[in-house]
């Protein structure tokens, strides 16, 4: 059976985790990507993403969604995806998702998630937080959501930020059901 992995790319700083969580899909048997680019996710992968890496991450996803279609079969709890990640999520997205705000369909396949009780994944790129923001996150988790910073693992000793990039997406996709036991590097 086929697992229907949602990636959403919102306007936070990170479209790197994005391009790595695609990179590690595509090589998962029997999983295919659904990607969202939201209008300040393009805005930030413009600003943080080589021309040949924003067209590789575009042609790894099986399936794009425009964020405006809210039309789309992801927006439906008739055909929802196994897990949804919005990777990196800005607060406005995750605030969009705690208050129900579903315009978008990035929101709206969220909200999916959450009704249907399928694991819904936020890797919240903001620092430092103020109450607001971490109202949002417990609001989210109360409704099920899963609040996961992309924070490095400093003692794995990463070498570059694709390091970074790369275990912060494993773990991320690893919540989502995902079997990343090889690439995954875990504290011995």
């Amino acid at each position: 059976m086929t697992r229907k992995i949602g990636i959403t790319l919102s306007g936070a700083s990170g479209s790197l985790l994005a391009l790595e969580a695609l990179r590690l899909l595509a090589d998962l048997k029997e999983t295919e990507s659904h990607l969202i680019i939201t209008q300040g996710g393009q805005r930030t992968l413009e600003l943080e993403l080589e021309p040949e890496e924003q067209s590789e991450l575009t042609h790894l996803a099986d399936h794009r969604h425009d964020d405006k279609d809210l039309a789309a079969p992801i927006a439906s709890g008739s055909n929802p995806l196994d897990a949804m990640i919005i990777l990196p999520c800005s607060i406005r997205s995750l605030s969009a998702i705690a208050y129900g705000q579903t315009d978008r369909l990035c929101i709206r396949a969220s909200d999916v998630m959450l009704k249907e009780r399928r694991p819904l994944i936020l890797a919240v790129r903001e620092s430092p937080f103020h109450a607001g923001h971490l109202q949002a996150m417990q609001a989210v988790t109360n409704m099920g959501g899963i609040i996961a910073p992309p924070v490095p693992a400093y003692y794995l000793k990463p070498q570059s930020i694709q390091d970074i990039a790369q275990q912060n997406a494993a773990r991320i996709l690893t919540l989502a059901g995902c079997d990343l036991n090889k690439q995954l590097k875990r504290w011995q």
